[in-house]
């Protein structure tokens, strides 16, 4: 069957609301670092970043650029560019992050309370961005990952530990919920982001994969620091012609559009790697932004246990500091 675009675009809509999901088991709450899992400042894309306090304090705040691409789209080494604000109480801040940010392109921003200068707890931070690509018109907005602090810089080595020391640990696995079988409307993309190691490192992640008649499938994939690939990049079980003639599917699912395959994968670090150093079980975080023609959609995973292996951002090859 084909469905036509209100449909279609209704399903996809729904498909978005499908995918929310709690940052924390008690739900999504305010926090003191905040990880957004991307901008984009290429020509034509503009991505738009609120922060915002919701306690009486006032509170310095930090943004953190990490860049894969520097002006021009020129690959760079998880570069670094910051900027500083205060927020009053119940203050908010957007901005678009290409007048904020105008050196890098691509990549991903994280952003911390500060005091005099130095890490501090302020659970008052809630924040959202939207992604909004001009020439392949489609957009998306999505809510941070947010992380309740519980100290300062503890071990003084001037990183954001996500140990449950410093911040709350990091998700053990990222569960997503759905994927549409990939090709025709549907080309979904994976954002990766490894939390471990830092700048001089590559994390290979471990994927389990399932269509909707409960078969599981593995792959393996490796990126560096910060990656957007798409779905069918990391494996061709992804694909919708294969969960259909090669799987034992569900014939009679998508229960509406039963032409369309769909399934739900999970995923966590593996191994990641520097020229000197390997650290077995890194934390890493992903989000799936769910395409189709010029409609997209996203929202945070789910999770599941936790990783004490996380930091932001080691530039060393031992990743310590």
């Amino acid at each position: 069957m084909k469905l036509n675009n209100l449909l279609f675009s209704g399903l996809v809509a729904a498909a978005g609301l499908g995918l929310s999901a709690s940052a924390n088991a008690d739900g999504r709450n305010p926090g003191s670092l905040l990880l957004y899992p991307e901008f984009d400042n290429r020509a034509g894309d503009v991505t738009v970043l609120t922060v915002t306090n919701v306690e009486d304090a006032e509170i310095d705040i930090e943004f953190m650029y990490i860049g894969v691409e520097g002006a021009g789209g020129s690959p760079v080494n998880c570069e670094e560019f910051n900027r500083t604000a205060t927020l009053t109480g119940m203050d908010t801040l957007t901005l678009l992050t290409r007048a904020h940010n105008p050196q890098q392109e691509r990549g991903y921003v994280y952003v911390f309370a500060k005091s005099g200068g130095q890490a501090t707890v302020h659970n008052g931070l809630i924040g959202s961005a939207l992604v909004i690509n001009g020439i392949e018109n489609f957009d998306y907005s999505v809510n941070p990952v947010s992380y309740e602090g519980i100290a300062g810089d503890v071990n003084g080595n001037g990183l954001r530990d996500l140990d449950g020391s410093e911040y709350e640990a990091s998700a053990g696995e990222i569960l997503v919920p759905r994927y549409f079988g990939q090709g025709g409307p549907f080309a979904s993309e994976l954002i990766l982001i490894g939390l471990s190691g830092g700048a001089a490192f590559d994390t290979t992640v471990d994927f389990a994969i399932y269509n909707d008649n409960e078969e599981m499938f593995s792959a393996e994939h490796t990126f560096h620091c910060w990656e957007k690939t798409s779905l069918l990049g990391i494996s061709g079980v992804f694909d919708n012609n294969f969960l259909r003639d090669n799987t034992n599917h569900d014939s009679g699912e998508i229960v509406g559009a039963s032409d369309y395959e769909s399934g739900w994968f999970s995923f966590h670090g593996h191994i990641a790697n520097s020229t000197t150093t390997s650290i077995q079980d890194p934390a890493v975080y992903g989000v799936l932004i769910e395409r189709a023609g010029d409609v997209g959609v996203s929202d945070l995973p789910f999770e599941k246990g936790e990783n004490a292996n996380g930091a932001l951002l080691a530039r060393s090859n031992d990743g310590q500091f």
